[in-house]
């Protein structure tokens, strides 16, 4: 089993790295921003932490944030 895990941690790693990078940078700027397309802060928030998995962040990205 663990040769297995071995295995695809060089894959595994960086997808890790770039999902909470995606998720941090979400939640750095729904929080810094008081306008969105459609819905409210909390909404977003608990959305992209429940959609963690790339698609919270992604979700907020085409459908919540505001365009500057």
């Amino acid at each position: 089993m663990d040769a297995e895990i071995r295995e695809y941690l060089p894959l595994i790693i960086p997808l890790i790295i770039v999902q909470f990078s995606l998720l941090g940078y979400t939640i750095v700027h729904i929080l810094r921003h008081d306008t969105y397309k459609r819905g409210s802060r909390a909404l977003w928030l608990i959305i992209t932490l429940v959609g963690m998995n790339f698609w919270g962040p992604l979700l907020y990205f085409i459908l919540g944030k505001e365009e500057e």
